[in-house]
């Protein structure tokens, strides 16, 4: 989640020198995130043209030995699915590429914030891994997730932060405006340059299984919806006078509804799956129309 960790590539092999009974050299050297709300940044006309397109917008850069990145991309699927996602630490072996094991050490509620601590263990190549330990604070209601080292042990990153934020799209409904910002300090000297590629392989890795895990999710309840006939109501009213109609022009008025709904609901990808649910009612409209015949 943290970081795509093509450092294997960029910097010296190691392997891990976390120790859990030892305390990190600081306590943050970089000027801490906190719940307030969307990354500070200024995007042009442009910009919004390509995260509406469907893009990853991104900008990275280096700054006194601390690389930072920002993301923002438009995710299919309602903000409590996305949330759901970033915020199961438990889940994310397996989604998160590189990641070989998390463990939740700690985990607390605080007003409305779920506070969590958990051993992150990333592989590099065999027998080569980074070794980390972050505290995450995760509030639904607001729509965000902080996370930071956890200071009171030895991490193999120097220093290591990052905020998810989530807002509804501003004109597709159930689709969510994702905000990902990490921050990111290695021990020892690093080129600028490979500060700056890891913040945005990270960026582009994080945002990236996200986006396909919550879409999955939000795809699977579609279809779910359909197959138990919630959304199947508006058709269904259009359907009672099946004499008036053939089933021709049925299936053409139905699909033109059909489609406007789909699109609405920023779900162009389980049009297969209502096209299924529309040709099975058909068919039972049909056989009940040939049966009173």
């Amino acid at each position: 989640m943290l970081i795509a960790l093509s450092v294997s590539f960029c910097a010296p092999l190691m392997t891990s020198a976390a120790n859990a009974s030892e305390p990190h050299p600081h306590q943050g050297e970089i000027p801490r995130l906190k719940m307030d709300g969307k990354p500070v940044v200024k995007l042009s006309e442009k910009d919004l043209e390509q995260i509406e397109a469907g893009h990853l917008w991104m900008k990275s850069q280096e700054v006194n030995g601390v690389g930072t990145g920002i993301g923002i991309r438009d995710i299919a699927a309602p903000a409590s699915v996305v949330f759901r996602q970033i915020s199961d630490l438990a889940g994310y072996v397996g989604k998160v590429p590189m990641l070989s094991s998390l463990k939740v050490y700690s985990s607390t509620k605080k007003g409305g914030e779920v506070v969590e601590k958990a051993t992150y263990k990333v592989r590099v190549i065999p027998g080569y891994y980074y070794e980390y330990y972050v505290e995450h604070h995760a509030s639904e209601k607001k729509g965000m997730l902080l996370f930071y080292l956890d200071y009171g042990r030895l991490s193999d990153f120097n220093d290591l932060q990052g905020k998810w934020y989530l807002e509804k799209h501003p004109s597709k409904p159930d689709w969510t405006r994702v905000y990902y910002q990490c921050d990111l300090k290695l021990f020892g000297y690093a080129p600028a340059m490979v500060k700056t590629l890891l913040t945005s392989k990270g960026l582009e890795s994080a945002i990236g299984w996200v986006k396909r895990e919550s879409e999955k999710v939000a795809s699977k309840q579609l279809a779910a919806a359909f197959v138990n006939g919630v959304q199947l109501a508006p058709f269904r009213a259009r359907m009672t006078p099946v004499a008036a109609s053939s089933d021709n022009s049925m299936r053409n008025d139905l699909v033109a509804q059909s489609t406007t709904w789909i699109h609405s609901q920023g779900a162009q990808n389980m049009m297969c799956a209502f096209l299924a649910t529309l040709s099975a009612t058909l068919a039972a409209s049909h056989r009940r129309r040939n049966s009173a015949a």
